[in-house]
């Protein structure tokens, strides 16, 4: 009987083509966040932007995102959100009384697996103030864009002289 393969040797077989799934999720962005991180920026957004479509409450996780890598703030998801003065619904309770709804979880999978990221680096928002009344992040911040009934911002950049 002729041996048609070298002992030890393995077949190769071709590797096969990606899937969707898997194409999008290479495309997505890393957060880099354990799934109790997730739980805790999802809690947020629903605390935050509950009324909101999909994009705001994704908008209200990259806020938290950005600050963490910012430098300027807590560099843990738990740090940001619990910052004194961070976020109101933290503080008064709201945070703790809510659950992250099937809409907050599609905000998170549109930032990790389609890699959706319009916040331009937004590191502050706030609830549209009406009729361009003025508030301290209009005040102190460089606003950037409104989305549903929030308003982004980011620090203003130092003017030389």
């Amino acid at each position: 009987m002729e041996e048609t393969e070298a002992v030890g040797e393995m077949p190769t077989i071709a590797p096969e083509a990606p899937t969707e799934a898997h194409s999008k999720a290479q495309e997505g962005k890393d957060l880099g966040w354990t799934a109790a991180e997730e739980y805790k920026a999802a809690r947020m957004a629903m605390a935050e932007a509950e009324g909101e479509d999909t994009e705001g409450k994704a908008l209200v996780i990259l806020v938290i995102y950005n600050r963490q890598h910012s430098g300027k703030f807590p560099d843990t998801v738990g740090g940001v959100i619990s910052q004194e003065n961070a976020f109101t619904s933290y503080h008064n309770g709201r945070y703790d009384r809510v659950k992250p709804d099937a809409d907050c979880w599609a905000a998170l999978d549109l930032i990790q697996i389609q890699g959706w990221d319009e916040s331009q680096g937004a590191l502050y928002f706030e609830r549209t103030p009406e009729d361009e009344e003025s508030t301290w992040h209009s005040r102190n911040l460089e606003r950037l864009f409104t989305h549903g009934n929030h308003t982004f911002y980011t620090e203003k950049e130092a003017k030389d002289p």
